[in-house]
Order: structure tokens, then sequence, then C-alpha cells
């Protein structure tokens, strides 16, 4: 799914870009109503558009990240000491004033710089952490003013224009707290500094913010929210610009009827789209060879569901479906550090698909040859297990798709799951897919020729041919078995 937000990603601004990844990741296709509505305006509004997005530019710095961290109610703490920072400022500048009329008054800034030099080398590195979020803050309030000037739908505006007279006091620090010497001409900068380390301008700044901070915070974090939500939503009327069909889903109360239409994975460059149609029983095991499309189906099915609910986008031709929590459970690797084998990080993740199974709230589980790690006989028998308890859940609310190479497994639950499959063959070019979805169970496989066609020496491919074949005349299994 990182793969996948970076490619939809066109938000001009670190809020827009933060706001669109905990969109992918919450799936919450409570509010896409608004969400859509923000969407259609940008996508029609060009002038409205192209200004917000002007005002966004100001947000491009990473600083900007960090901008909700000002918001909680312990990122900033001013400890009533801190004061002494104040007054020792307003004593140095005294001192200065009286210089004329009593010369040994000079004493004062004298200690004072060497005073204010130890008392920076102590704080530099808290305050240059807090100063960077603190530069973006008027650049937020730019980028809001253009939001709420925009006149969107939705209560936005309105919140917008409570929101803003709240920040004046908060910018207007910020503005001092924001300045950045470093892109001014030398003079400036040496002139700056010097002062600087006369009158603790950015310490104290800082603590002066902190007091506005406190009190605006929540004003701060609903701006933040509303500025990325429109960025988010100038994102998605641009990928939608730049697409070729795409269409909006239709969501349903349960997964009968259901179907996903001419599905394809943004990731991939022209692909092959494929189509499922899900009725009681909600179980599909997908076969075929290596290679073929199996685990890049599954993944196709998990990016679409997830884009639906989360923009309201579709790379399909049709997306009826019910709003479902989409559970995976494809890549799995060991964990080292956990000191854990592959088949017990497998049991795990399995196991919490299982437990989530039991809640009422409809599910899609994916699944990619399950529990691999392990020898045949437990791995059939652990999977028909499995996947039997997934469709039992409240309501029998739940979807599952799983890939599978065990002809085994698609005979046991051919009850309660559909068999699809992807076809190969073996021409002239070698080893061709079609990449499209078929009814029925596989019949071919290719491990054999894998090994063949990538220069496997002739003796390992006959003796492998030769076990393949004693073993199915054992077995009387299907040619699928062992794949």
């Amino acid at each position: 799914m990182d793969a996948v937000f970076q490619s939809i990603d066109r938000t001009e601004s670190t809020l827009g870009q933060q706001v669109l990844y905990h969109r992918l990741r919450r799936q919450n296709a409570g509010d896409l109503g608004e969400f859509e509505q923000l969407v259609e305006r940008m996508s029609r509004d060009a002038s409205t558009r192209e200004r917000i997005q002007l005002a966004l530019t100001g947000l491009r710095d990473p600083d900007g990240y960090d901008l909700w961290w000002l918001t909680q109610a312990d990122a900033l703490m001013r400890p009533r000491w801190h004061v002494v920072f104040t007054v020792w400022a307003v004593l140095v500048l005294a001192a200065m004033v009286v210089i004329p009329f009593w010369p040994s008054a000079i004493l004062v800034p004298v200690a004072g710089a060497a005073i204010n030099l130890l008392i920076r080398t102590k704080t530099v590195w808290r305050v240059s952490s807090m100063i960077g979020p603190f530069r973006q803050v008027v650049a937020l309030v730019s980028a809001a003013e253009a939001v709420r000037d925009g006149n969107l739908p939705g209560a936005m505006a309105e919140a917008l224009s409570r929101d803003l007279p709240a920040m004046a006091r908060l910018a207007a620090i910020a503005r001092w707290v924001g300045r950045d010497p470093s892109k001014s001409n030398e003079l400036i900068a040496g002139f700056w500094e010097y002062l600087n380390l006369l009158f603790l301008l950015d310490v104290n700044a800082l603590s002066f913010a902190v007091n506005a901070l406190h009190g605006c915070g929540p004003a701060l974090l609903r701006i933040i929210g509303a500025v990325g939500e429109v960025d988010a939503a100038i994102s998605v009327a641009s990928l939608r610009a730049g697409s070729d069909g795409w269409v909006r889903p239709r969501f349903q109360a349960s997964w009968p009827h259901s179907a996903l239409t001419g599905i394809r994975h943004p990731l991939i460059a022209d692909a092959v789209p494929n189509s499922i149609t899900l009725g009681p029983p909600f179980g599909v095991l997908v076969t075929g060879s290596n290679m073929s499309g199996k685990s890049t189906f599954l993944r196709t099915v998990g990016v679409t569901t997830v884009l639906a609910q989360s923009i309201n986008t579709c790379f399909a031709t049709d997306y009826r479906a019910p709003v479902a929590a989409v559970r995976s459970c494809i890549g799995r690797a060991d964990d080292l550090a956990a000191g854990k084998s592959y088949y017990i990080v497998e049991v795990e993740e399995v196991l919490a698909r299982v437990k989530a199974s039991t809640s009422a709230e409809p599910h899609l589980f994916l699944f990619d040859e399950l529990f691999r790690g392990t020898n045949a006989v437990e791995r059939i028998a652990a999977g028909e297990a499995v996947l039997r308890e997934l469709l039992r859940g409240p309501g029998h609310n739940h979807a599952v798709m799983a890939a599978t190479h065990d002809a085994e497994l698609v005979e046991l639950l051919r009850d309660e799951y559909q068999a699809f499959h992807f076809e190969d063959s073996i021409g002239p070019e070698g080893l061709t897919f079609d990449h499209r979805l078929a009814p029925g169970p596989a019949t071919t496989r290719n491990a054999i020729t894998l090994l063949e066609l990538h220069g496997a020496p002739p003796s390992v491919v006959k003796g492998a041919l030769a076990r393949a074949a004693e073993l199915d005349r054992k077995r009387g299994a299907s040619p699928l078995q062992g794949a």
C-alpha cells in the first residue's frame, strides 16, 4: 500500500500527504459523501483550486509533518522559572539604555553575552526542533484563509471562519519565531545573531508562543485537518483527471450480488482487467501455476477495495460491495529480531484474522498460500479448518479469497468456496500467461518447466519429471498437486 500511496499521491503539502495516507489506512467510508463533494468542486472550479494550490506550496517543508505535534497538550511546556529568561533580557536592554549615563552599566551586557551564550548552548537543540514547526504555522494560516475564501461545500468554510480568528496571536508570534536569518544576507544574519545572543530572542519568543498555543490547540488541529483534507481532495481530482477507466464505488449492506468488474492494479502498466462476482457462499479459491497471476489478483482485489472505501475511486468498470474491513495475509517472512520462524509468524497472523472474523462487521480476508511453511498434509488440513471457520462469523457476512496450489483443498472446500484459476501455456516463445481469471480449478503446473527454462541441468529436469509422475500415480492426484 505504501507503493500505491506514492503512485496516487498528487498533494501539494505535507498536511495533504498525511491526510491522504491516513485515509488509505483507516478506510472510513462514512465520510465519503462530503469528501466526494470536495473532489467534485476541485475538479470543476479551476480558479479556486489553483488559488488554494498556490497557498499550499508554502507547506512543502518537511517541518510541516510535525505541525500536528504542536497541538498535543504536552508538546510544549513552559516551566514557571523560564520567566527568568524574559527578566534577564529586559535587564540587559535596560542596562544598554543607561550606558550613556552610567558607563559602568556596560558590564551587564558583556556579562549577559557570556551567560546567554551558555544558555543558548544548553537550549539550542530543543529550540531548533521547535522552531521548524512554528515556521509552518504562518503558511498554514495563509492556506486556511485561501480554503475559507473558496466557499467550499459542507461545514468546512464555516468552521474555518470560527477558528482562524483564534489563530491571530499565534500566527503573529510564529512570524517572529519563524524568522530564518540564514535566508537573508550575511550582514542581516550576523546582526540578528548578535541580537539573539544579547536578548535570547528565540528562547523568549518560544515561551510566548507556548502560552498562545495552549489557548488555540484544538482550533489549530481542526485547521490542520481541514487544509489537509482539501489538499487530499485536490490530489484525488488530479488522479481522476489523469486516469482512464475509473469509477465511483457503489456500496451495499452485505455481500450478496457483490461484483468487482474490470478491476486493475494501479501499479501495473497495461494491466489485464479481471472480474469476479460473489454469491453465497462468499469464499473463493484461486488456483494456477507459478507466475500466473494469483497473488497479483488478490492484491488487486484488496487495493481496489481500499481505494473504494478511502477515496471513493476504483480502477474498474464497476464496483458493488459492502463496506468491509480488509485483512490480508500475503507477504510473510521470518522475524529474526523476535526469534520467530516463518511458520510461527504466519500462524500468529492467521489467528489474528480468525479472531477478527468473530466480529459482526463485514470483512474481506485475503490469503496467499496458507501455511506454506509446513508439510503438505498439515498445510491442507489446517488450511481447510481456517478457511471454513472464517466463513462462520456472525451473520455470515465475511468474504474470503485465498490462492492455493493444493487441489485437495479445492476439493475439500467445494461446497463453500468457488474455484477460479489462471492459465499458462508453453509455445515457441516459452511459457506464456494471459492473466485472465477463469472459472474452475487449474489443471496445469509449471514449477519443473520453470527450472528448465532458467537453465537447470538436464539431469535435474529429467529426474524431477520422473519423480513427479511417480508421485502422481501413487497419490492418484490431480496434476495441480505439489505445483
